[in-house]
């Protein structure tokens, strides 16, 4: 319960949309080209207009999702507006991704077999991407796992309009510190584009390919085995991808031939065969190189 929920209005208002949803007075049409009904029309007008107060979008956003499936066949007029709100909450809010965040992100997704944001959204789906990228981590494992899923979903369903936010995965693998768990998100979260065939940088930034990948390939340096094998891994899946798309893979092989050098150097063999291992999951080629 929170202060949307105890609003005299809510329970009528919801009350009110299944009665009529019951009772025939809402069309169950599913047809996605149908257009939307006054009523939902009157609700539409508050919504996406910015001199209307937040609070007021706020409760609507939270009426929306309780009765999520009376508003799923109109999805395609309110995806626009949802996620401009959910942009200027994380603008306004310092605490990050809530559940209130949380709630109306998986109604947008739970209506991606009806529409998905159109290319004039596109912006504002980058921004709400980098804000989760931003806000995933939390000292809690349990929330970050669901952060992540959160996050792979979101990237699944709307790849078309999606594109790796560089700068920011690149602060989240670059410490340094060999014996820090710190950079594990990062790579989890490279491994979530990848497996979406998004590479990780793009070239509307100034840092270029070699030293995004030179940062990369130092995670293969650490103490632990969980981040140095995740690391291969997702090596690996980078020259999988690279080489689906047709581009050289080159450069990186010849940065990632000095990694394991350093490797097989080392007195604990083992560190080089978990490396092979793991680079081999995704791009089998490289057994053949060693």
């Amino acid at each position: 319960m929170d202060e949307l929920n105890l609003h005299p209005c809510m329970v009528p208002m919801i009350c009110l949309l299944k009665h009529m949803e019951t009772n025939g007075i809402i069309s169950s049409n599913t047809n996605t080209q149908s257009d939307m009904p006054p009523w939902m029309i009157c609700l539409y007008k508050k919504f996406s207009d910015p001199t209307v107060g937040f609070n007021i979008k706020l409760f609507l956003m939270r009426l929306i999702t309780h009765t999520h499936t009376i508003f799923k066949p109109y999805a395609r007029y309110w995806l626009s507006s949802i996620i401009q709100m959910c942009n200027q909450i994380f603008e306004k809010s310092s605490e990050g991704l809530n559940t209130f965040l949380i709630d109306t992100i998986v109604i947008l997704l739970s209506w991606n077999s009806i529409a998905i944001p159109s290319e004039v959204d596109t912006i504002a789906v980058q921004r709400l991407l980098e804000y989760l990228f931003v806000n995933c981590t939390h000292k809690n494992s349990l929330v970050m796992k669901s952060n992540l899923d959160l996050i792979k979903k979101v990237i699944e369903s709307w790849k078309e309009r999606i594109y790796a936010p560089t700068l920011i995965i690149h602060k989240l693998i670059s410490d340094p510190d060999t014996k820090s768990k710190q950079n594990a998100i990062g790579l989890s979260l490279i491994g979530i584009l990848l497996a979406n065939q998004i590479l990780p940088y793009n070239q509307t930034n100034d840092l270029s390919e070699d030293k995004f990948n030179e940062t990369l390939l130092k995670n293969m340096k650490n103490s632990f085995r969980n981040i140095y094998a995740a690391a291969a891994e997702v090596v690996g899946m980078l020259l999988n991808v690279k080489k689906l798309k047709g581009e050289s893979n080159q450069r990186l092989l010849e940065q990632l031939s000095f990694i394991l050098k350093w490797h097989s150097g080392q007195s604990m063999q083992d560190t080089y065969v978990t490396c092979i291992y793991s680079l081999q999951k995704h791009y089998p080629d490289i057994v053949d190189k060693t």
